[in-house]
């Protein structure tokens, strides 16, 4: 499957004009390259999110660890961990 990627240059001066529009744009899916001079300085790209992110920080390193050995059975002897401090 192709993706076709909207990209309109502008100038400075017609950007400035058309701003909102141009905005408006690029939250539809497009790319817009603003010209100074005709090089290019900057460029206005719409924001993706991801629909199925986890719930952002908790499981976004889901599937990125492996679990080896036993994972269940205590590090220490139980006499380790339950001793008396003095």
């Amino acid at each position: 499957m192709a993706t076709i990627w909207l990209v309109t240059r502008i100038k400075i001066g017609e950007f400035r004009d058309r701003a909102s529009e141009l905005i408006r744009r690029a939250a539809g899916g497009e790319t817009v390259v603003i010209l100074n001079r005709n090089r290019e300085v900057a460029k206005i790209v719409p924001i993706t999110t991801k629909t199925d992110d986890g719930g952002g920080l908790v499981g976004s390193l889901a599937g990125t660890a492996e679990v080896r050995g036993d994972i269940e059975s205590p590090i220490a002897s139980p006499n380790h961990w339950f001793r008396h401090r003095t």
